[in-house]
């Protein structure tokens, strides 16, 4: 996922169903259950879908009920139809939401630290080469300023060779 994407609010995903404008006046025989003690209208959950699923059906298939008027067979039929397909669950919903949110961060975090890490090794890496260059160049300084001292220590060297000669020929 580039930078460039936002992530999802909890806003983006949920959207709670508006109550209706007006309420229809209640048919005894058409009771469907309701959430009384709550004074905002509460998304419908799998297991109240059913049960509403169930009792339209059951309706319909009644004995006693089979003289639907065209106005409720049209209503049964939307209350079917509107109940056919599931609602997702708001609490699964928001726990998914908050999973998103999660996890989020810790790619944030992860990012972050990645970056860190890459800076603290660049600059051990500048570090390393200010240092070689240091060392490269204190040698090289100390071979402009001796030159005499390698010349010296060559001489000595062929003559401490000679004299090795020498002595060697006089042991034979």
């Amino acid at each position: 996922m580039s930078r460039a994407d936002s992530p999802l609010g909890l806003d983006d995903i949920v959207r709670l169903a508006s109550p209706a404008p007006h309420s229809l006046p209640e048919n005894t025989h058409m009771r469907t259950p309701t959430h009384a003690d709550s004074a905002s209208p509460q998304p419908i959950y799998d297991s109240d879908r059913s049960n509403i699923r169930t009792t339209v059906t059951d309706m319909l298939h009644d004995d006693q009920n089979s003289q639907l008027t065209p106005r409720e067979k049209q209503l049964t039929d939307m209350v079917l139809r509107l109940t056919d397909t599931p609602i997702p669950d708001t609490d699964q919903l928001t726990r998914q939401a908050d999973t998103i949110v999660s996890l989020t961060f810790h790619r944030d975090l992860l990012l972050h630290q990645a970056e860190e890490q890459r800076l603290r090794w660049a600059a051990e890496r500048d570090g390393w080469a200010r240092m070689a260059e240091a060392l490269i160049a204190r040698q090289s300084k100390h071979r402009t300023t001796n030159p005499d001292r390698e010349d010296d220590i060559e001489h000595l060297n062929t003559s401490l060779e000679s004299e090795n000669k020498n002595l060697r020929q006089k042991l034979n």
